[in-house]
């Protein structure tokens, strides 16, 4: 991804710059690359026919969702088109439903990283995972939007809660997760989840990730 395409999108919705973190184990909690998630932004997706097979293989989890033209994912929304279509998505996404007021819309671009909508009552965004064992991987079980005040997102299969980790270690909120979605209805303040952790249904942690700062 260009500079300018990472320009525009830091300057449509900066992100909030707080002190270094402080996580508890830091050989288990391993550093993500920025996904980049814009507050009313357009979400584009790649076409289905690019890929063969059922959608919850391209997608890596169960809820394969149904397919949908781009245009109803986020509509009215043309500021950052230009930077969306460099970052290779057009065409269809999937609808993965919606949950406590937020709706889900999934894809993969072009290079095959996940790209995530949201669109609910914390805002409109869109953004994609650029890590090599991106979501959904052993370490990354859950695909989540930081810059917004509440803990949203897609979670791997097996998963069965996600929490929101203060710098300190601190459980700042917890959500169910139902069919791959979360959403809590808790206000965070923005910035202030440092990690997010994952559960299984017996309560066992399966992952913990750092937010990019």
């Amino acid at each position: 991804m260009s500079n300018d395409v990472i320009a525009r999108l830091a300057a449509a919705n900066p992100a909030p710059t707080d002190a270094p973190l402080n996580l508890p184990h830091p050989a288990r909690v391993r550093p993500r690359r920025v996904a980049v998630a814009v507050a009313l932004a357009v979400a584009v997706a790649i076409p289905a026919t690019a890929f063969a097979g059922k959608f919850s293989d391209l997608l890596g989890i169960s809820n394969d969702g149904t397919t949908v033209s781009t245009s109803s994912v986020l509509p009215g929304e043309t500021k950052l088109d230009a930077a969306l279509q460099e970052l290779k998505v057009s065409g269809t996404m999937q609808s993965l439903g919606t949950l406590n007021g937020v709706a889900f819309y999934a894809t993969r671009n072009a290079d095959g990283d996940f790209c995530l909508a949201e669109n609910g009552p914390a805002g409109k965004g869109f953004g994609c995972d650029f890590d090599a064992d991106g979501f959904p991987s052993a370490e990354r079980q859950a695909f989540t939007f930081p810059v917004f005040d509440h803990l949203q997102g897609v979670a791997a299969d097996g998963v069965a809660t996600v929490q929101a980790l203060a710098a300190d270690g601190s459980v700042i909120d917890s959500t169910p997760v139902v069919d791959n979605l979360f959403a809590s209805a808790t206000d965070l303040p923005i910035g202030a989840a440092a990690a997010i952790r994952t559960l299984d249904a017996a309560g066992n942690v399966t992952a913990t990730q750092r937010l990019p700062r």
